[in-house]
C-alpha cells in the first residue's frame, strides 16, 4: 500500500512540475484583435461586425490567459457504481484537493464557437493561436485529436499494465504534460467510438486545467444528433455549457467563396466520354518519367492499398475510397502521404447513402486540412449536385433533414471544395506528417 500511495504521490507533483510555465506580459500591439485590425487595415480580411465580436471575446481570452496557471483538481465522474470502483480508485480518493462540489474551481472560461462554412471561425481561431506567446499550446483538427488519444490509450494499456486503474487520467497527464491549450477546428462527433468516451475524456481535460476554444458547424445541444446510443453521450452537452462560452457567429457570408476568380481546371465531366482521356493525360504530365504502381499505407498495423501512384500522387475511385469501410485514420494517411489525390467518378448521393457521404465529407476535410490538392471527375453539374437531397426529392423539406449531421456538414465540403479549385489554394505548400516527403510538381498544371 506504501508504494501505490508514494507512486500516486509521486505522479501527483511530477504533472505539476511539469505546468510551472513563464507568466507572459500581454502586449496590446500584438493582441488577437489589434492583429484582426490592422489585417482589415491592410486589406487582407474584409470588416465584419460577427467577425469583430469574436475577436473581442478571444482578445478577453489571451488577457485573462496572461497570469493562468493549470491547477490540477480531482474529478468524480460517476460512470461507474461504488460497487464496481477498484482498490486503487477507493485509496487515490482520499487525496483528492477538492470536494465534488469544488471540483472546477475559478479558470478563464473555454470558448466554444459555431456558425456556418466559411464565416471565418477557423480564420480568427488561428489569429487567437498564433498570438499566443506560450509553447504549451496546439491547434489540431478535432478528429485528428481523437485518433491520436485513441492511439494513445492503445499504447498506454499495451506498454504499462499497472496503469490500467487509472489509464484515462494517465493519458490525459500525458496530453497535459505537452499541452494545456487546445485549439479544435471542426468540433464534431460522427463515430460511435468518440461518442461513448468523450464525457469522461474532457471531465479530467477540464479538471486538470485545460483551455479550449473550439470551432463547429453545429450548437452544443445538435451535436452527434441521433447518433448510435446518443443517451451515452448527452451528459457531455451540459458540461460544454458549463465549462465554454458558447458563441454563434450568426453569419450565412461565406468568404471562401469570395475573391477565387481563375481557377485551374481541377474537376471533369465524368459523363463525358473524353474525360478518361484528358485525365490519363493529366496524370502522364505530373508523374513523367515515373511509372504508377501500387503501394501499402501502415495504419496502425493495418494495411491498405493505394492502387495506382506515384511521384507524389494517388488515384483511386469514389467506390473505392468511400464505398468501403475506411476510417479516419486512413483518410488521414493518405492525405499526408500524397500532395495531390486524383478522385474519379463522384456519383449523384442521396440521403440512402449517408455512409458514403460521411466519408466523403471526412476525406475532403483531411486533404483540405494538409493543403492536398484534388482533381475529380464527377456525374453531376457542380459540387453543390453531389449531394443536394432537397433538389433530388421534392417531397422532401428542409425539417426533414435539420437531425441529419451529413446535411449540415455538407456545406462545409461544398464550400471547401469550390475553394479547392482556386489558385490560391493551388499555392499553398503541401502540409506532410511523414517522413517520405515528395516533391509538390503542381507547378506544372500552370
Amino acid at each position: 500500500m506504501n508504494r501505490i500511495v508514494l507512486s500516486y504521490s509521486f505522479r501527483r507533483l511530477w504533472f505539476s512540475v511539469n505546468h510551472n510555465r513563464t507568466i507572459y506580459t500581454a502586449q496590446n500591439e500584438s493582441s488577437p484583435l489589434q492583429i484582426y485590425r490592422n489585417k482589415i487595415k491592410a486589406y487582407e480580411l474584409r470588416s465584419d461586425p460577427r467577425q469583430e465580436k469574436l475577436m473581442s471575446m478571444l482578445n478577453k481570452l489571451y488577457y485573462d490567459l496572461q497570469t493562468y496557471e493549470p491547477q490540477t483538481t480531482h474529478i468524480e465522474t460517476a460512470t461507474l457504481p461504488d460497487k464496481n470502483k477498484t482498490l486503487f480508485s477507493k485509496l487515490t480518493n482520499a487525496f483528492k484537493t477538492s470536494n465534488t462540489k469544488n471540483d472546477f474551481v475559478e479558470r478563464p472560461k473555454s470558448l466554444y464557437v459555431y456558425g456556418g462554412a466559411g464565416c471565418g471561425k477557423s480564420l480568427l481561431m488561428d489569429v487567437f493561436f498564433e498570438c499566443m506567446p506560450i509553447k504549451e499550446k496546439r491547434r489540431v483538427h478535432f478528429n485528428s485529436f481523437m485518433l491520436e488519444f485513441h492511439n494513445r490509450m492503445h499504447r498506454v494499456r499495451s506498454n504499462n499494465a499497472a496503469v490500467s486503474d487509472d489509464l484515462l487520467g494517465s493519458v490525459v497527464e500525458e496530453i497535459l504534460n505537452e499541452v494545456w491549450l487546445l485549439c479544435f477546428d471542426e468540433f464534431m462527433v460522427l463515430d460511435i467510438g468518440d461518442a461513448m468516451i468523450i464525457k469522461r475524456l474532457f471531465e479530467h481535460l477540464f479538471a486538470k486545467g485545460m483551455i479550449m476554444v473550439a470551432t463547429s458547424n453545429r450548437p452544443p445541444d445538435d451535436l452527434y444528433y441521433r447518433g448510435i446510443n446518443r443517451e451515452y453521450f448527452i451528459p457531455f452537452i451540459p458540461l460544454l455549457h458549463k465549462m465554454c462560452t458558447v458563441h454563434n457567429m450568426d453569419s450565412s457570408t461565406d468568404y471562401r467563396l469570395i475573391g477565387t476568380q481563375g481557377h485551374v481546371q481541377t474537376v471533369f465531366d465524368a459523363r463525358r466520354s473524353e474525360t478518361a482521356s484528358e485525365l490519363d493525360a493529366l496524370c502522364k504530365r505530373l508523374t513523367s518519367p515515373f511509372k504508377p504502381e501500387s503501394a501499402t499505407l501502415d495504419i496502425n498495423g493495418r494495411n491498405i492499398t493505394v492502387p495506382w501512384q506515384a511521384r507524389g500522387i494517388a488515384k483511386f475511385s469514389f467506390d473505392e475510397l468511400c464505398r468501403h469501410e475506411y476510417f479516419s485514420a486512413d483518410y488521414i494517411a493518405i492525405a499526408s502521404t500524397y500532395h495531390t489525390l486524383i478522385l474519379t467518378d463522384i456519383p449523384k448521393l442521396n440521403i440512402e447513402q449517408r455512409d458514403r457521404v460521411r466519408r466523403f465529407i471526412i476525406l475532403v476535410d483531411e486533404l483540405y486540412n494538409h493543403n492536398t490538392k484534388l482533381i475529380l471527375s464527377m456525374s453531376v453539374d457542380t459540387v453543390k449536385d453531389i449531394f443536394n437531397p432537397l433538389k433530388n426529392d421534392p417531397n422532401l423539406k428542409r425539417e426533414d433533414l435539420l437531425t441529419m449531421d451529413e446535411f449540415h456538414s455538407f456545406d462545409r465540403t461544398i464550400s471547401r471544395l469550390v475553394e479547392m479549385q482556386s489558385k490560391e489554394y493551388l499555392a499553398k505548400p503541401k502540409r506532410f506528417s511523414n517522413q517520405n516527403k515528395s516533391p509538390d510538381e503542381w507547378s506544372q498544371l500552370q
